[in-house]
């Protein structure tokens, strides 16, 4: 677990693919000292800017003119996990003289890093019993897990379990899927008696994997379907090289309000043996 606590953790948001990516879905992108600045205009509420992990944030005596010079209304700044937090306080502080800031995360402020450099039985035993009687029972369960390269086959999986939100929930991602694969994505698929029920979309940058979209359906839950699909990801990780695996988003008990419908997934990811991370937030959360 030390083994990674200090390595920096390399985020999607400031890379050129995801900046196509974002503005494939409407927005704008523009650049400050190499930052990526996203702008657009939602209707009654003016320009809403987000700026998005940036190492390091960005001068503000360039950016206030900048954002004045595009009318900007709105402002979200989302720190990479090494910025100082008394350093972000103060800086949100001075935007907020000029600019309405938008306290709601857009991206999850706590995430569980799980080091995949081990050998894999030992990345195994630092499971809890639970999963790793899950991985056992999958097994015995006759599910299986394949590489794929359909990303229709993980939309239409992950709809499935997210009910009717299934199609807020994969919104451009096959966009995202187009820009990134193969060599910064791929998908997981879980069977049981050839029948599809769980997938994960894994998503790779600078010795980071991405646990970027998953979904099971009822059938794929009771067979531990998902349990096993994290455990081949962790193990597809580390044959990739990576260093660690991200699991992206859990429920941050800082901002009691956002993301609580975060807290049965948040108990899921937990069991594989990571370890909590924390990104600065607006102390107004």
């Amino acid at each position: 677990m030390g083994a990674i606590k200090n390595k920096k953790i390399m985020e999607l948001q400031q890379t050129s693919l995801y900046k196509q990516y974002i503005e494939q879905l409407g927005w704008t992108v523009l650049t400050l000292d190499g930052v990526n600045i996203f702008m657009k205009r939602i209707p009654f509420l003016g320009v809403l800017v987000k700026i998005q992990r940036p190492d390091p944030l960005p001068y503000l005596p360039k950016l206030i003119p900048f954002l004045k010079k595009y009318h900007a209304k709105r402002i979200i700044v989302e720190p990479t996990v090494d910025t100082d937090p008394a350093l972000f306080q103060t800086y949100v502080k001075s935007l907020s003289k000029f600019f309405i800031i938008h306290n709601e995360s857009f991206l999850p402020t706590k995430t569980i890093l799980v080091d995949v450099t081990p050998e894999e039985n030992k990345i195994f035993q630092k499971f809890t019993e639970a999963k790793r009687r899950a991985v056992r029972r999958a097994t015995k369960l006759n599910i299986t897990v394949k590489e794929s390269d359909s990303i229709a086959d993980l939309i239409s999986i992950k709809t499935k379990s997210a009910g009717m939100f299934g199609g807020i929930t994969t919104y451009g991602i096959d966009r995202l899927w187009k820009l990134l694969y193969p060599k910064q994505a791929t998908i997981l698929l879980g069977y049981h008696q050839s029948q599809m029920v769980g997938g994960i979309l894994l998503l790779f940058h600078e010795h980071t994997a991405f646990y970027w979209i998953a979904g099971a359906t009822k059938e794929g839950k009771k067979c531990f379907a998902p349990t096993l699909l994290v455990w081949e990801a962790l193990k597809l990780a580390k044959k990739r090289k990576c260093r660690q695996f991200d699991f992206v988003g859990v429920y941050d008990q800082r901002s009691q309000k956002q993301f609580t419908s975060w807290k049965g997934f948040t108990k899921f990811k937990e069991g594989f043996g990571g370890y909590e991370v924390y990104y600065p937030i607006n102390s107004s959360h």
